[in-house]
């Protein structure tokens, strides 16, 4: 008997000495032994000279860290991070490479607070202090002559095609006022005098004129041919009161495969020093739609016409305009995407449709203030149609080439135009429409105000004006 109870005791006792070795290794008093929070957290060495120490902001629900925008002269590659954390836990990495390249404001990596086998991540972000480029959209100054302020010639479809240069209005109209220009400086002044073009000898086509455009100074008008009975005319006006001069008379059946209707759409893409090409899409029944393209040089030689084709149905109101200082192009048309393509219109790159408004037509794409952007006007073709006709701004900064660009913006989340201005109108038969920019400099050649023009057959036109970015990216 007393064997027995000795031996319970003495199991007693290994118990108590199991309990005691237990306690020791997790202590009662700590319900979380191996905490990860993150509690304050600071960059070192911000700034040109690395003396700069800003204060974290932490999103606890977020898992996010954040700091105010470090000036440019940083070291990115080399930030220093201190923090206070759990008792025991510390940050797994104190310095990280957050270079960036030059188009970047931000960059976002993992940062882990460590404690034994746990651990918590948060993704810390910084911001450069970087300058605001582009247009402040938000500041504009608009020539509104559509909608209720309709210019008297948009009626009855006749005049189905306008041009801007920054200083004046082309409007090809077959309205009794006929073809005319109006100048910038008067419409800044609220005042409308037309100044009417010397008409001398236009004559033939379905119509003797129906769309031009301003290059350079000079005027280009084109007839409407209709069939192969009506003749493809391209005349010139060196200045507003010169007198025009036939640079071209093409009969279009005789250039195979170019089809029948030519001039309800016109793309004049000539560079300063005269040369380029003119694309016309045609505008017939016959798929898949063929784009004739003509030589200019000299600014009034007209020659070698080829014909492109598409491989699908364009429909009407197709546009090939050349990316300035470059050899690209940007193709559009009512049933097409935006797509960028060689001078041939090869395509290269065809936005996903889906991402800008419907019936984008008259594509566009520049760069004003170290930012690109792409422009549009919506067309509204027929009576069922759901486009509402506008003129449309987007931002494809991002990326080092045009295609990239359009491709990183299909791939992003923000497809918000920048700037819209709805024209007004209804759908109709002929919604021919057009699209200019001016780019006004400075004497040291750096942009200070941007003009956009937008017009549309019965909708009328608007010019707007934007002046730069100004300041830093703020909070």
């Amino acid at each position: 008997m007393h064997k027995l109870i000795r031996n319970i005791g003495f199991i007693i006792a290994l118990s108590g000495v199991a309990l005691v070795a237990c306690d020791d290794d997790y202590p009662k008093s700590k319900v979380e032994p191996y905490a990860t929070e993150l509690l304050t957290i600071k960059v070192l060495n911000a700034g040109a000279d690395g003396s700069t120490v800003l204060q974290g902001t932490i999103d606890e629900a977020n898992k996010t860290v954040s700091f105010p925008r470090l000036e440019l002269a940083t070291d990115f590659s080399a930030l220093k991070f201190e923090a206070e954390v759990s008792e025991g836990a510390e940050l797994k990495q104190t310095v990280f490479d957050f270079s960036m390249d030059e188009e970047e404001a931000s960059k976002r990596l993992l940062l882990r607070i460590q404690n034994h086998n746990r651990y918590k991540d948060y993704f810390v972000e910084i911001r450069r202090k970087v300058p605001l480029y582009g247009a402040d959209f938000g500041q504009a100054t608009e020539y509104n002559f559509s909608g209720s302020l309709l210019y008297p010639s948009f009626t009855g479809l006749l005049t189905r095609c306008a041009s801007f240069d920054g200083e004046h209005v082309l409007v090809v109209t077959r309205e009794a006022t006929g073809p005319h220009l109006l100048k910038l400086s008067d419409i800044k002044k609220g005042t409308i005098e037309p100044k009417k073009l010397d008409m001398t000898g236009v004559t033939g086509g379905t119509f003797a004129y129906n769309t031009g455009a301003l290059v350079n100074g000079h005027i280009y008008i084109s007839s409407l041919s209709g069939g192969a009975v009506s003749p493809l005319k391209i005349y010139y006006w060196e200045t507003p009161g010169s007198k025009p001069e036939l640079l071209a008379n093409i009969n279009t059946s005789a250039i195979l495969d170019a089809g029948l209707r030519h001039g309800d759409a016109i793309s004049v893409n000539v560079n300063k020093e005269g040369s380029g090409f003119i694309y016309y899409g045609d505008n017939t029944s016959n798929k898949p739609t063929k784009i004739l393209r003509l030589t200019v040089t000299n600014h009034t030689t007209i020659s070698d016409p080829i014909v492109f084709s598409t491989g699908i149905d364009v429909s009407t109101y197709t546009n090939v305009f050349r990316i300035e200082d470059s050899n690209e192009y940007v193709w559009s048309g009512v049933k097409v995407p935006v797509a960028l393509t060689d001078e041939s219109v090869g395509v290269k790159y065809s936005m996903d449709k889906s991402h800008i408004a419907a019936e984008a037509i008259a594509a566009k794409i520049f760069t004003f203030n170290k930012e690109r952007y792409l422009m549009v006007c919506t067309s509204g073709l027929g009576g069922a149609t759901t486009a509402t006709p506008a003129l449309h701004v987007y931002n494809i900064t991002r990326g080092k080439t045009i295609e990239e660009a359009l491709e990183r913006f299909d791939m992003g989340d923000n497809h918000t135009p920048d700037y819209s201005f709805i024209l007004g109108g209804v759908g109709n038969a002929a919604p021919s429409a057009q699209t200019d920019y001016y780019i006004e400099k400075d004497e040291e050649g750096n942009d200070v105000k941007l003009y956009l023009f937008g017009s549309r057959a019965d909708s009328g036109f608007v010019i707007s004006e934007f002046p730069i970015k100004k300041g830093e990216i703020e909070d």
